[in-house]
Protein backbone atom coordinates (compact mmCIF):
# COMPACT_ATOMS: atom_id res chain seq x y z
CA UNK A 1 0.00 0.00 0.00
CA UNK A 2 1.23 3.90 -0.59
CA UNK A 3 1.02 6.52 1.39
CA UNK A 4 -2.46 7.69 -0.12
CA UNK A 5 -3.70 4.54 0.97
CA UNK A 6 -2.51 4.23 4.34
CA UNK A 7 -3.55 7.57 5.22
CA UNK A 8 -7.53 6.61 3.87
CA UNK A 9 -6.81 3.67 6.18
CA UNK A 10 -6.15 5.52 9.16
CA UNK A 11 -9.38 7.76 8.33
CA UNK A 12 -11.59 4.54 7.99
CA UNK A 13 -10.45 3.08 11.64
CA UNK A 14 -11.16 6.67 13.19
CA UNK A 15 -14.36 6.73 11.49
CA UNK A 16 -15.38 3.12 12.52
CA UNK A 17 -13.70 4.13 16.39
CA UNK A 18 -16.02 6.91 16.36
CA UNK A 19 -18.75 4.98 15.67
CA UNK A 20 -17.98 1.86 18.32
CA UNK A 21 -18.28 4.87 21.03
CA UNK A 22 -21.35 5.92 19.32
CA UNK A 23 -22.78 2.72 20.41
CA UNK A 24 -21.37 2.23 23.94
CA UNK A 25 -23.06 6.40 24.98
CA UNK A 26 -26.12 5.41 22.79
CA UNK A 27 -26.47 1.60 24.58
CA UNK A 28 -25.80 3.21 27.72
CA UNK A 29 -28.66 5.75 27.87
CA UNK A 30 -31.06 3.17 26.30
CA UNK A 31 -30.61 0.47 28.40
CA UNK A 32 -31.02 3.01 31.74
CA UNK A 33 -34.06 4.03 29.58
CA UNK A 34 -35.70 0.61 29.01
CA UNK A 35 -34.76 -0.93 32.38
CA UNK A 36 -36.37 2.13 34.07
CA UNK A 37 -39.73 1.70 32.10
CA UNK A 38 -39.48 -2.52 32.36
CA UNK A 39 -39.66 -1.88 36.07
CA UNK A 40 -41.92 0.99 36.67
CA UNK A 41 -44.02 -0.50 33.76
CA UNK A 42 -43.69 -4.43 34.71
CA UNK A 43 -42.86 -5.61 31.84
CA UNK A 44 -40.86 -8.83 31.55
CA UNK A 45 -40.37 -7.99 27.57
CA UNK A 46 -38.98 -4.68 28.45
CA UNK A 47 -36.25 -5.70 30.97
CA UNK A 48 -35.25 -8.60 28.48
CA UNK A 49 -35.19 -6.01 25.80
CA UNK A 50 -33.13 -3.81 27.96
CA UNK A 51 -30.83 -6.60 29.02
CA UNK A 52 -30.25 -6.89 25.43
CA UNK A 53 -29.22 -3.12 25.22
CA UNK A 54 -27.10 -4.06 27.97
CA UNK A 55 -25.08 -6.70 25.78
CA UNK A 56 -24.46 -4.29 23.16
CA UNK A 57 -22.39 -1.87 25.36
CA UNK A 58 -19.96 -4.60 25.80
CA UNK A 59 -20.22 -5.37 22.32
CA UNK A 60 -19.57 -2.05 21.21
CA UNK A 61 -16.63 -2.00 23.75
CA UNK A 62 -15.20 -4.67 22.57
CA UNK A 63 -15.26 -3.83 18.84
CA UNK A 64 -13.68 -0.62 19.88
CA UNK A 65 -10.58 -2.56 21.61
CA UNK A 66 -10.15 -4.62 18.27
CA UNK A 67 -10.25 -1.77 15.95
CA UNK A 68 -7.29 -0.11 18.35
CA UNK A 69 -5.26 -3.69 17.67
CA UNK A 70 -6.37 -4.12 14.37
CA UNK A 71 -4.80 -0.52 12.95
CA UNK A 72 -1.20 -1.37 14.65
CA UNK A 73 0.97 -1.93 11.52
CA UNK A 74 2.86 -5.40 10.75
CA UNK A 75 5.71 -6.47 13.07
CA UNK A 76 7.94 -9.90 13.37
CA UNK A 77 5.58 -11.04 15.03
CA UNK A 78 2.48 -10.34 13.42
CA UNK A 79 3.62 -10.20 9.44
CA UNK A 80 0.20 -10.37 8.43
CA UNK A 81 -0.31 -7.36 10.44
CA UNK A 82 -3.10 -7.47 13.56
CA UNK A 83 -6.49 -7.68 11.47
CA UNK A 84 -7.83 -10.99 12.69
CA UNK A 85 -8.53 -8.32 16.09
CA UNK A 86 -11.79 -7.35 14.17
CA UNK A 87 -12.75 -11.40 13.48
CA UNK A 88 -12.29 -12.10 16.86
CA UNK A 89 -14.28 -9.59 18.21
CA UNK A 90 -16.85 -9.91 15.49
CA UNK A 91 -17.15 -13.65 17.05
CA UNK A 92 -16.98 -12.59 20.79
CA UNK A 93 -19.70 -9.99 19.88
CA UNK A 94 -21.80 -13.06 18.05
CA UNK A 95 -21.26 -15.19 21.40
CA UNK A 96 -22.61 -12.49 23.74
CA UNK A 97 -25.61 -12.30 21.46
CA UNK A 98 -26.23 -15.66 21.68
CA UNK A 99 -25.69 -15.76 25.94
CA UNK A 100 -28.21 -12.66 26.22
CA UNK A 101 -30.55 -14.78 24.02
CA UNK A 102 -30.37 -17.66 26.07
CA UNK A 103 -30.88 -15.41 29.32
CA UNK A 104 -34.00 -13.61 27.87
CA UNK A 105 -35.39 -17.23 26.93
CA UNK A 106 -34.99 -18.33 30.68
CA UNK A 107 -36.65 -15.00 31.97
CA UNK A 108 -39.58 -15.76 29.74
CA UNK A 109 -40.38 -19.34 30.62
CA UNK A 110 -40.17 -18.22 34.08
CA UNK A 111 -42.51 -15.43 33.97
CA UNK A 112 -45.13 -18.22 31.67
CA UNK A 113 -44.24 -20.67 34.02
CA UNK A 114 -44.96 -19.38 37.07
CA UNK A 115 -48.36 -17.59 36.55
CA UNK A 116 -47.40 -14.08 37.36
CA UNK A 117 -48.93 -12.02 34.22
CA UNK A 118 -50.10 -8.88 34.43
CA UNK A 119 -50.21 -5.76 32.05
CA UNK A 120 -47.58 -3.49 31.73
CA UNK A 121 -47.59 0.36 32.07
CA UNK A 122 -48.19 2.78 29.34
CA UNK A 123 -44.85 3.85 29.69
CA UNK A 124 -42.86 0.50 28.38
CA UNK A 125 -44.37 0.85 25.25
CA UNK A 126 -43.17 4.29 25.06
CA UNK A 127 -39.91 3.11 25.91
CA UNK A 128 -40.32 0.06 23.16
CA UNK A 129 -41.01 2.86 20.59
CA UNK A 130 -38.43 5.12 21.32
CA UNK A 131 -35.84 1.91 20.95
CA UNK A 132 -37.48 0.86 17.73
CA UNK A 133 -36.55 4.35 16.01
CA UNK A 134 -33.24 4.92 17.84
CA UNK A 135 -31.27 1.15 17.28
CA UNK A 136 -32.95 1.62 13.63
CA UNK A 137 -31.11 4.73 12.94
CA UNK A 138 -27.73 3.38 15.12
CA UNK A 139 -28.09 0.11 12.23
CA UNK A 140 -28.44 1.95 9.26
CA UNK A 141 -25.66 4.45 9.84
CA UNK A 142 -23.28 1.68 11.44
CA UNK A 143 -23.99 -0.84 8.58
CA UNK A 144 -23.38 1.79 6.45
CA UNK A 145 -19.88 2.75 7.49
CA UNK A 146 -18.83 -0.72 8.26
CA UNK A 147 -19.70 -1.96 4.29
CA UNK A 148 -17.64 1.29 3.10
CA UNK A 149 -14.55 0.64 5.32
CA UNK A 150 -14.99 -3.24 4.55
CA UNK A 151 -14.72 -3.86 8.58
CA UNK A 152 -15.82 -7.21 10.03
CA UNK A 153 -16.55 -5.85 13.56
CA UNK A 154 -18.11 -2.83 12.50
CA UNK A 155 -20.40 -4.96 10.77
CA UNK A 156 -21.61 -7.21 13.47
CA UNK A 157 -21.74 -4.16 15.49
CA UNK A 158 -24.41 -2.60 12.89
CA UNK A 159 -26.29 -6.28 13.18
CA UNK A 160 -26.24 -6.24 16.94
CA UNK A 161 -28.49 -2.82 16.35
CA UNK A 162 -30.73 -4.32 14.38
CA UNK A 163 -31.13 -6.94 16.32
CA UNK A 164 -32.37 -4.41 19.37
CA UNK A 165 -34.61 -3.00 16.79
CA UNK A 166 -36.26 -6.18 16.09
CA UNK A 167 -36.46 -7.17 19.47
CA UNK A 168 -38.17 -3.93 20.23
CA UNK A 169 -40.93 -4.40 17.87
CA UNK A 170 -41.39 -7.54 18.93
CA UNK A 171 -41.49 -5.89 22.54
CA UNK A 172 -43.86 -3.35 21.48
CA UNK A 173 -46.16 -6.32 20.10
CA UNK A 174 -45.98 -7.88 23.49
CA UNK A 175 -47.04 -4.89 25.35
CA UNK A 176 -49.50 -4.27 23.20
CA UNK A 177 -51.20 -7.06 23.21
CA UNK A 178 -50.96 -7.50 26.88
CA UNK A 179 -52.83 -3.93 27.65
CA UNK A 180 -54.81 -4.50 25.24
CA UNK A 181 -56.15 -7.78 27.63
CA UNK A 182 -53.85 -10.63 26.79
CA UNK A 183 -50.98 -10.22 29.56
CA UNK A 184 -49.47 -13.76 28.50
CA UNK A 185 -48.48 -12.37 24.94
CA UNK A 186 -45.49 -9.84 26.96
CA UNK A 187 -43.28 -12.64 28.54
CA UNK A 188 -44.55 -14.27 24.58
CA UNK A 189 -42.97 -11.41 23.14
CA UNK A 190 -39.59 -12.04 25.01
CA UNK A 191 -39.38 -15.31 24.11
CA UNK A 192 -39.47 -14.31 20.66
CA UNK A 193 -36.91 -11.60 21.35
CA UNK A 194 -34.61 -14.41 22.47
CA UNK A 195 -35.01 -16.78 19.40
CA UNK A 196 -34.50 -13.70 17.10
CA UNK A 197 -31.28 -12.91 19.24
CA UNK A 198 -30.04 -16.40 19.15
CA UNK A 199 -30.24 -16.40 15.31
CA UNK A 200 -28.44 -12.98 15.10
CA UNK A 201 -25.64 -14.60 17.30
CA UNK A 202 -25.07 -17.93 15.42
CA UNK A 203 -24.79 -15.90 12.06
CA UNK A 204 -22.26 -13.58 13.46
CA UNK A 205 -20.03 -16.10 15.21
CA UNK A 206 -20.41 -18.35 11.81
CA UNK A 207 -19.04 -15.87 9.64
CA UNK A 208 -16.23 -14.28 11.73
CA UNK A 209 -15.09 -18.30 12.38
CA UNK A 210 -14.87 -18.14 8.68
CA UNK A 211 -12.69 -15.14 8.43
CA UNK A 212 -10.54 -16.71 10.86
CA UNK A 213 -10.34 -20.04 9.40
CA UNK A 214 -9.50 -18.15 6.04
CA UNK A 215 -12.09 -18.89 4.57
CA UNK A 216 -12.08 -17.48 0.88
CA UNK A 217 -14.13 -14.80 0.11
CA UNK A 218 -17.12 -14.96 -2.88
CA UNK A 219 -16.29 -16.06 -6.27
CA UNK A 220 -16.79 -12.70 -7.32
CA UNK A 221 -13.69 -10.72 -5.97
CA UNK A 222 -11.61 -14.00 -7.06
CA UNK A 223 -13.14 -13.44 -10.51
CA UNK A 224 -12.34 -9.85 -11.05
CA UNK A 225 -8.78 -10.50 -9.45
CA UNK A 226 -8.15 -13.58 -12.24
CA UNK A 227 -9.92 -10.82 -15.35
CA UNK A 228 -7.11 -8.35 -13.92
CA UNK A 229 -4.34 -10.46 -14.20
CA UNK A 230 -5.05 -11.42 -17.24
CA UNK A 231 -5.82 -8.63 -19.08
CA UNK A 232 -1.97 -7.94 -18.15
CA UNK A 233 0.25 -8.20 -21.56
CA UNK A 234 2.50 -10.84 -21.39
CA UNK A 235 0.63 -13.02 -18.81
CA UNK A 236 -0.65 -16.65 -20.46
CA UNK A 237 -2.70 -17.97 -17.95
CA UNK A 238 -2.68 -17.07 -14.31
CA UNK A 239 -3.99 -20.12 -11.56
CA UNK A 240 -3.60 -21.01 -8.03
CA UNK A 241 -5.72 -17.80 -6.94
CA UNK A 242 -6.01 -17.63 -3.04
CA UNK A 243 -7.56 -15.01 -1.20
CA UNK A 244 -8.00 -14.02 2.50
CA UNK A 245 -9.47 -11.70 4.66
CA UNK A 246 -7.52 -10.26 7.55
CA UNK A 247 -9.97 -7.46 9.55
CA UNK A 248 -10.73 -5.29 6.59
CA UNK A 249 -8.00 -5.67 4.01
CA UNK A 250 -7.28 -8.68 1.12
CA UNK A 251 -4.07 -10.91 1.33
CA UNK A 252 -3.85 -12.60 -2.05
CA UNK A 253 -1.74 -15.02 -3.50
CA UNK A 254 -1.26 -16.05 -7.24
CA UNK A 255 0.31 -17.56 -9.91
CA UNK A 256 0.65 -16.82 -13.72
CA UNK A 257 2.36 -18.25 -16.82
CA UNK A 258 4.65 -16.38 -19.12
CA UNK A 259 5.88 -16.94 -22.26
CA UNK A 260 9.73 -19.25 -21.60
CA UNK A 261 11.55 -17.43 -23.92
CA UNK A 262 11.10 -13.97 -22.68
CA UNK A 263 14.08 -12.69 -19.62
CA UNK A 264 13.89 -12.96 -15.93
CA UNK A 265 14.12 -9.49 -15.92
CA UNK A 266 11.22 -9.08 -18.15
CA UNK A 267 9.23 -11.42 -16.68
CA UNK A 268 9.03 -9.82 -12.91
CA UNK A 269 8.16 -6.63 -14.78
CA UNK A 270 5.20 -8.64 -15.94
CA UNK A 271 4.62 -9.75 -12.90
CA UNK A 272 4.76 -6.47 -11.06
CA UNK A 273 2.07 -4.79 -14.09
CA UNK A 274 -0.22 -7.48 -13.14
CA UNK A 275 -0.01 -7.13 -8.86
CA UNK A 276 -0.47 -3.42 -10.28
CA UNK A 277 -3.67 -4.46 -11.60
CA UNK A 278 -4.57 -6.63 -8.99
CA UNK A 279 -4.49 -3.44 -6.67
CA UNK A 280 -6.74 -1.36 -8.99
CA UNK A 281 -9.00 -4.22 -9.69
CA UNK A 282 -10.04 -4.48 -5.70
CA UNK A 283 -10.22 -2.48 -3.07
CA UNK A 284 -9.17 -2.76 0.82
CA UNK A 285 -5.87 -5.15 -0.86
CA UNK A 286 -2.87 -5.00 1.63
CA UNK A 287 -0.46 -7.42 0.00
CA UNK A 288 -0.69 -9.59 -3.56
CA UNK A 289 2.20 -12.33 -3.56
CA UNK A 290 2.78 -13.11 -7.41
CA UNK A 291 4.83 -16.14 -8.30
CA UNK A 292 5.82 -16.89 -12.01
CA UNK A 293 5.97 -19.76 -14.00
CA UNK A 294 7.25 -20.33 -17.60
CA UNK A 295 4.11 -21.01 -20.04
CA UNK A 296 4.40 -24.75 -21.53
Amino acid sequence: MNLADNARHDKDFKTAEKWAIIGVVGNLVLTAFKAFAGIVGGSSAMVADAMHSASDIIASAVVYVSLKIAKKPADEEHPFGHGKAEAISAAIVGLMLIAAGIQILRTAYASISSGSLHAPGIIALYAAITSIVVKEGMYRVTYSVGKRINSPSTIANALDHRSDAFSSIATFVGIGGAILGYPIMDPIAGGLVALFILKMGYDIVVDATNQIMDKSPEKEKVGLIKEAVLNTPGVESAHGIRMRQSGPFYLIDLDICVDKGVSLDEAHKIGDIARDNVYKALDKVYEVRVHIDPHQ
